[in-house]
Order: C-alpha cells, then sequence, then structure tokens
C-alpha cells in the first residue's frame, strides 16, 4: 500500500520552523472476494476521511478506519521547529465482529501536507505501508482477539530543499501520548475504539534524524496516515 505525502509550503521563508496543516483521503480498497462489503466516505464531516468494512453481527457495528489530519478541520493547524515531533493527524480504528470482509486486503491513504512556512514549493514524497492483523475472536478476551495495526514500513528519505538545505520528513510511529514515546503499533481490542497520534519529524537531511525502533509491546486504548494494507481473518459468531 502507498501513503502519498504533498507538502505545500507557504511564503514566509523562516529556516528551521515549519508551520501547516493535514488532511487525507482514503483510496483503492483491494479486495479478492466480491462478496466484500466495504465503502469510503470523505472529508464532509469535519475535515475527517472513513473506510468501513464488513457486514457487523447482530450485537457489534462494522470495522472502520478514520483519519483526523491535524486542522483539516480549519481550526489552527501545528506548528514546530526542526527536529522536533509533531502531529501529523489522529487515526482511529473501531474494531468490530463481522462478516463479509475475509477479502478485504488493503486501502490506500492520501495524505496532503499543506506547510504555511517557509516558502512555496510542492514535494511528493516516497511511500509509508501500514499493516493489520485481525485475530480470529475465540478466546473471548477482548483483549487477547484484539486486531493489531503495525507501521511496516517506516521508508526515510523524503526530502525537500530550500534556501540550500536539504530537509527530511521522517515518521516516527503512532503514540498514545501527545509524543512523548513512539511505537510501530498498537492494538484495538474487539468490540472497541482504538486511537493514536501519527508522529512525524522535519530535520536537515544528514544531520542525525533518527526512526525509533519498532515498540515490543501493543499500546492499548479508546479514546491511530495515510495508507492501511490490512488482512481480515473471517469472523464466526459464537453461540
Amino acid at each position: 500500500m502507498i501513503f502519498f505525502i504533498t507538502l505545500l509550503i507557504g511564503t514566509n521563508a523562516n529556516a528551521g520552523f515549519f508551520s501547516g496543516s493535514a488532511t487525507g483521503e482514503w483510496l483503492n480498497p483491494v479486495s479478492t472476494d466480491s462478496n466484500d462489503v466495504y465503502s469510503i466516505r470523505g472529508n464532509d464531516v469535519g475535515g475527517k476521511t472513513r473506510f468501513k468494512w464488513g457486514t457487523p453481527a447482530s450485537t457489534s457495528f462494522a470495522n472502520r478506519f478514520t483519519f483526523d489530519g491535524v486542522g483539516s478541520d480549519g481550526e489552527p493547524g501545528w506548528e514546530v521547529d526542526e527536529g522536533i515531533a509533531f502531529l501529523l493527524g489522529d487515526f482511529t480504528y473501531r474494531n468490530g465482529s463481522t462478516y463479509n470482509s475475509t477479502g478485504v486486503d488493503g486501502v490506500d491513504l492520501d495524505v496532503m501536507i499543506s506547510l504555511t512556512e517557509p516558502e512555496t514549493v510542492e514535494y511528493s514524497f516516497s511511500s509509508f505501508g501500514f499493516s493489520i492483523t485481525n485475530t480470529p475472536n475465540d478466546t473471548g478476551n477482548p483483549v487477547t482477539d484484539g486486531d493489531i495495526v503495525t507501521l511496516a514500513n517506516n521508508t526515510t528519505g523524503n526530502s525537500f530543499s530550500f534556501g540550500g538545505t536539504e530537509y527530511t520528513l521522517d515518521i516516527l510511529g503512532f503514540s498514545q501520548d501527545s509524543g512523548n514515546t513512539f511505537a510501530y503499533d498498537f492494538s484495538s481490542p474487539e468490540g472497541a475504539t482504538a486511537n493514536a497520534g501519527l508522529y512525524g519529524k522535519i530535520s536537515q537531511t544528514g544531520g542525525g534524524a533518527q526512526v525509533p525502533e519498532p515498540a515490543t509491546i501493543f499500546l492499548l486504548g479508546s479514546g491511530l496516515l495515510g495508507l492501511f494494507g490490512f488482512r481480515k481473518r473471517f469472523w464466526k459468531p459464537k453461540n
């Protein structure tokens, strides 16, 4: 799956300082089963874009990804100095118990970052891949049966330049503590909704920008740009 990022940079040059907003759009769902059910809803409600799949069991709801880019709803965007982590947007995964989703293999999230500083240039960055492991619901424990979302490809080298200086955008991963710690995966318990921020960092190319190692624990919570490829195992309601 491909996560395209386009930068639109504004007119007030201020080296080392960046500000802007982000929006997302789900694209190109992939399914190998003609009976699968999925739908896409654009940025028509509060700047959020949604991808929903599966027919829910009678006591559940459909699976749904939501991406809400910072500033996409017209509210203030983000401002950050070079080398400091910043929030691209909030990703939400609502994990339902569903049928008609066994062949849904992926979906793309096209994310545009519009910078208001430092200057006007447009760049298209390379891809970032995400995957999701949907576990079978066979233990009765919502945490054990939870699905795992993973940043599978943390590709770096997404560079742009101005004023003779080259900069790189790195994707740092997910955070559920306002950017204090990052992980490459988190879990959404069965029948619940989990959120995490997707963070990045802009640094001078070759200036020692580091992407953290994948975390070995799953970040749990209720209350997750863009692109997500995922594999859905068939769920069978329990008697």
